[in-house]
C-alpha cells in the first residue's frame, strides 16, 4: 500500500509539474492546474498526501500572478478561482476517507461526489465566461484608442495634446504639427512652448481656458480643459489649438470694408451738406450780377466787366466744386489710372497759365519762371494740370486782389519741380499737420470759398505719378508749395511696360 501511495502522489506532483510549467510559458497553460483539482476526485491520494498536494498546487497558482506578464484584475480572480477548484477537489477527497458518521450512506457521499463535479464544472464555465469578457473589454479598449489616435492625427488645421503639470508634453498629434514646427513622434517629454504659460495653469486648477496667441507669425485660438483623475486631482490638461490665420484676414478684409462703407457713406452726406451751402452762394452772386446787367443800362464799361467777371468766377467756383466730388470719387473707387502721353513741359505750363488768367483776380499777376531742359518728357497732362489747377487756384482764393503769386518750374534729367508761392493769409501752425486731409479747411479761411478737397485731391494725383509735395506757410505772410515728379522719358516707359 506504501508503494501505491508513493506512485499516486508522484504522480500528482507531475500533474503539478506538468501545470505549473504549462503557466510559466503559455498563457492558456493556466488553466491546466483544473487537472489538478480533478486528479483529487479521479485518484485516490491519502488524506496526507491529498494536503500536500493542494499545498504544492497552490503556491505557484498564487505565486504565477506576481511573476507573470497580465496582472490585471481579471486575471487575478482567475487565479483565485482556480485555487477553490483545486481546494473542493481536496477536501472531496479528504471527506470520504475521513471516519464516516453512522448515518452516513452511500447515497450521501455520491451526492457529495456530483455537487462536488457539478461546482468544478460551474467554476470552468466561469473563468471561460471570464475569459471571454476580457477579451470584449481588450477589443473595445482597442477599438477606441483606434479611434481617438485616428481622430487626434486627422484634426485639421491644429493639434491636439495633453500637458502635464510641468507643462510637458504626455502626447500631441494633428495636422498642424508641421506649421507649429513640432513632431510628433518625438514629442513626449518636451516642454510645451505654448503662449506664456500662464492661461494654460489655470486649467489645472479647474477652469476653461480659451486664448489667441501668435505662434510663428501665424494667428492661433488655444482652448484647455482640466482631466481630473481618479481622485479627482488634474495633473493633466486636455490642450486643443487651431489656425485662424485665414480667419483673422478675413474678418479683417470684412472691416477694411465697413470702414470703406462708412468713409462713402460719410463722403456722401458731407457732399450733400457742403453742396447746399457751396452751391448757394455762387448762384446768388450769378444771378444778382445778371439783374444788375439788366436793370442797370447806365453802367460804364468797367462796371459790366466787373459784373462778368463776378459771373466767371462764380462759375469756375460751382465748375470746380462739381470737379472736386467727381475726381475724389474716382479717386475712392480706384478708377483714376496713369495715362502717360508725351509732353513739351515748357509749352504745356504756357497753356495753362492762358487758361487759368481768367479765373485771377482784377489785378493779380502770375509770374512764372521756368529753368531747366527744354525736351519732351512722358506724363499724364490731365493729372499734372488738375494739380496745378489745385495749388494756383488756392493761391489765387487766399491772396489778396493786387498780389503778385509765384510758379517756378525746374526740369532736370530725373526731375520735375513745381514751386508756387503766394502772399495771402496763410496757414496756422497748429493746423499745418491737417491740411491734406479731406473736407479740411483753416480756421482763417471761413470768408473764402472752397471745398477742402482740393489739395486732399493734388496729393492723390501726385503719388499716382510716384511724386511727393511738402510747404512752408506763416499766417498773414504766405504759402510755398513744393512738388517733385520723377521724369520718366520714352525710354524709361518702354523699359517699364
Amino acid at each position: 500500500m506504501g508503494i501505491n501511495h508513493s506512485v499516486k502522489f508522484a504522480l500528482g506532483l507531475l500533474l503539478a509539474g506538468i501545470a505549473f510549467i504549462a503557466d510559466l510559458f503559455s498563457g492558456p497553460g493556466l488553466y491546466s492546474y483544473l487537472l489538478v483539482g480533478f486528479s483529487f476526485i479521479l485518484i485516490a491520494y491519502s488524506i496526507r498526501n491529498t494536503i500536500m498536494l493542494a499545498a504544492l498546487a497552490s503556491l505557484p497558482i498564487g505565486a504565477g500572478y506576481f511573476f507573470h506578464e497580465d496582472q490585471s484584475s481579471t486575471m487575478l480572480v482567475t487565479r483565485i478561482l482556480l485555487l477553490v477548484v483545486v481546494w473542493m477537489g481536496a477536501l472531496f477527497r479528504i471527506r470520504p476517507q475521513g471516519q464516516p458518521s453512522e448515518h452516513t450512506s452511500f447515497a450521501d457521499l455520491k451526492r457529495d461526489n456530483d455537487e462536488t463535479v457539478s461546482r468544478l464544472v460551474q467554476a470552468s464555465k466561469e473563468i471561460e465566461v471570464h475569459k471571454e469578457e476580457r477579451k470584449v473589454i481588450e477589443n473595445e479598449l482597442l477599438k477606441g484608442k483606434r479611434l481617438h489616435d485616428a481622430m487626434a492625427h486627422h484634426f485639421p488645421d491644429g493639434v491636439i495634446c495633453v500637458v502635464n503639470k510641468e507643462m510637458k508634453y504626455v502626447l500631441a498629434d494633428g495636422r498642424g504639427l508641421k506649421e507649429l514646427g513640432l513632431s510628433g513622434s518625438g514629442l513626449k517629454g518636451e516642454h510645451a512652448a505654448l503662449g506664456t504659460g500662464d492661461e494654460l495653469k489655470k486649467a489645472f486648477g479647474g477652469e476653461n481656458v480659451s486664448f489667441e496667441a501668435i505662434i510663428n507669425h501665424d494667428a492661433y485660438t488655444v482652448n484647455a480643459v482640466p482631466i481630473p483623475d481618479a481622485q479627482n486631482e488634474v495633473n493633466e490638461i486636455l490642450v486643443v489649438i487651431r489656425n485662424i490665420t485665414d480667419r483673422k484676414k478675413l474678418e479683417n478684409n470684412l472691416l477694411k470694408a465697413l470702414e470703406k462703407e462708412k468713409e462713402l457713406s460719410l463722403l456722401k452726406s458731407q457732399f450733400v451738406t457742403m453742396a447746399s451751402h457751396k452751391f448757394r452762394t455762387p448762384l446768388s452772386t450769378i444771378l444778382s450780377s445778371v439783374f444788375l446787367l439788366e436793370n442797370n443800362t447806365e453802367a460804364d464799361e468797367a462796371e459790366r466787366k466787373s459784373y462778368f467777371d463776378k459771373i466767371k468766377r462764380s462759375v469756375h467756383n460751382l465748375t470746380g466744386l462739381l470737379n472736386d466730388f467727381l475726381s475724389l470719387g474716382k479717386l475712392e473707387e480706384g478708377k483714376v489710372k496713369v495715362a502717360y502721353g508725351e509732353t513739351d513741359i515748357k509749352a504745356f505750363f504756357n497753356d495753362f497759365l492762358q487758361e487759368i488768367g481768367s479765373i485771377k483776380k482784377a489785378k493779380q499777376k502770375i509770374i512764372f519762371t521756368y529753368e531747366g531742359l527744354t525736351c519732351i518728357v512722358m506724363t499724364d497732362q490731365l493729372l499734372l494740370k488738375n494739380i496745378l489747377m489745385s495749388l494756383l487756384s488756392n493761391a489765387i482764393e487766399y491772396s489778396s486782389f493786387d498780389a503778385e503769386i509765384q510758379l517756378v518750374v525746374e526740369l532736370r534729367k530725373d526731375n520735375l519741380k513745381i514751386k508756387v508761392s503766394d502772399n495771402g493769409i496763410g496757414i496756422p501752425e497748429d493746423e499745418q499737420h491737417q491740411i491734406f486731409k479731406r473736407f479740411y479747411r483753416g480756421q482763417n479761411a471761413n470768408n473764402v470759398e472752397g471745398t477742402g478737397l482740393g489739395l486732399n485731391i493734388a496729393k492723390k494725383y501726385i503719388r499716382l505719378l510716384k511724386g511727393s509735395i511738402e510747404f512752408t506757410s506763416q499766417v498773414n505772410k504766405g504759402t510755398t508749395f513744393i512738388t517733385n515728379i520723377p521724369v520718366v522719358t520714352l525710354d524709361i516707359l518702354e523699359k517699364q511696360i
